[in-house]
């Protein structure tokens, strides 16, 4: 189960992961909101994987076709708070750090827009 909430800091819309991204209904919303947003004119999107306790490769797939959504549109999708084990399976897939650019901290990561 994957619980997803929204917050813009300085111009910046964060979504707040928490629970297991593994390629199901919950997880494709990230996907659906990243393109409801940039149908608002939003270009710059930051996933927070504080809380996200799993990810399969499943789920790094609705990450990468969120990442290849945004970059479409000129847009930019970065993470922040990549615990350990989410990251495992990001490097494991390549994706990190040839895809993702990855943040320890939020307030770094909002300024790198």
């Amino acid at each position: 189960m994957l619980k997803i909430s929204t917050r813009d800091e300085g111009g910046v819309l964060i979504l707040d992961l928490n629970g297991q991204i593994d390629g199901g209904p919950e997880s494709m919303k990230i996907q659906e909101i990243i393109k409801k947003e940039m149908g608002k004119g939003q270009k710059k999107f930051l996933l927070n994987l504080r809380d996200v306790k799993w990810l399969n490769s499943l789920g790094a797939g609705t990450l990468i076709a969120s990442f290849t959504s945004a970059k479409r549109e000129d847009a930019a999708m970065k993470l922040v708070s990549v615990s350990d084990r989410v990251g495992a399976v990001l490097k494991t897939c390549g994706l990190i750090p040839e895809v993702f650019e990855t943040y320890e901290n939020e307030a770094e990561a909002v300024t790198s827009f």
